[in-house]
């Protein structure tokens, strides 16, 4: 097996290790494109070729150590991933480490997100992603993606980042004092956005971020690509912050539909995925 970013040795230890990946290659059927199962497996292999030095904060965010467990197996229902993940998650935060849940489509979150909101009060979920993701119930499935902030919104406040489509049910459920859709970021001039997001963060943060929150010009591979996404520099400038005000406990990504005749968005993923651990050691951990 593989280790996340080709990590060997006291680097992927157990105890000392301050990340834990865990795999979740779980999608459906009922998802447009069902690729995104494979994602996990894509991104470990793309962050084999990683430079592991970060240019942004000059730092090497490995020597924290980064342990890459079992992908999750059995993955036969919407329920079942919920309860799964939430289980592992758990785990892994009784253990005082940072999880990043690979998935898998955003079923995945709603476990993660269950998890951190039992082991911390005064938490926030902050969604990234095209679709709100706020229906009631979708192909007979009241736990598929397309309901997966419904549930986490009754667990905790819920910021939603980089929206551009939502249905009916999205619009009864959403909390426009803490949606910021991708349209009003791109004509904000002077990101007054950020400072209204910035100003709804509580002390403790858990971050669900779907690959589809980029524009599709830099991430095509997701399974619905809508138009008028973030750029990618401001999505990191967004993290950054994040980071720096709140303790932020965990994250998921999730959404990535891999191409093998299109290696980009992998590794754009894997590199992403790199680059928020990286914050993370920096702003909590005195990398």
């Amino acid at each position: 097996m593989k280790n996340f970013a080709g990590l060997k040795g006291v680097f992927t230890d157990y105890n000392e290790s301050k990340f834990f990946v865990l795999p979740v290659p779980y999608s459906t059927q009922n998802d447009w494109n069902p690729m995104a199962s494979r994602a996990p497996e894509a991104i470990v292999e793309a962050s084999q070729r990683l430079e592991l030095y970060d240019t942004e904060t000059r730092k090497q965010v490995w020597q924290k150590g980064i342990h890459y467990m079992e992908p999750l197996h059995n993955l036969n229902s919407d329920e079942k991933v919920c309860d799964l993940v939430e289980k592992k998650v758990t785990e892994i935060l009784d253990l005082e480490k940072f999880p990043v849940v690979l998935g898998g489509n955003r079923t995945v979150s709603i476990g993660s997100a269950r998890a951190a909101c039992n082991k911390y009060d005064n938490l926030t979920v902050i969604q990234f992603g095209a679709h709100n993701a706020m229906r009631v119930n979708y192909k007979g499935s009241e736990y598929s993606p397309e309901c997966a902030m419904y549930h986490i919104k009754k667990l905790a406040p819920l910021v939603q980042i980089g929206i551009r489509s939502m249905g009916a049910d999205g619009q009864r459920n959403v909390d426009l004092a803490k949606i910021f859709f991708a349209r009003d970021i791109f004509f904000d001039n002077n990101h007054r956005w950020l400072n209204e997001m910035y100003d709804v963060l509580t002390e403790n943060v858990y971050i669900t971020l779907d690959m589809d929150v980029l524009d599709p010009s830099v991430m095509p591979s997701v399974s619905l690509p809508e138009p008028g996404g973030m750029e990618y520099f401001m999505l990191l400038r967004t993290l950054k912050e994040i980071f720096r005000r709140s303790n932020v406990i965990g994250l998921d990504v999730i959404g990535l539909c891999p191409d093998s005749n299109n290696v980009a968005p992998t590794y754009l993923t894997a590199r992403l995925v790199y680059q928020i651990m990286t914050y993370k050691a920096v702003y909590s951990y005195g990398l």
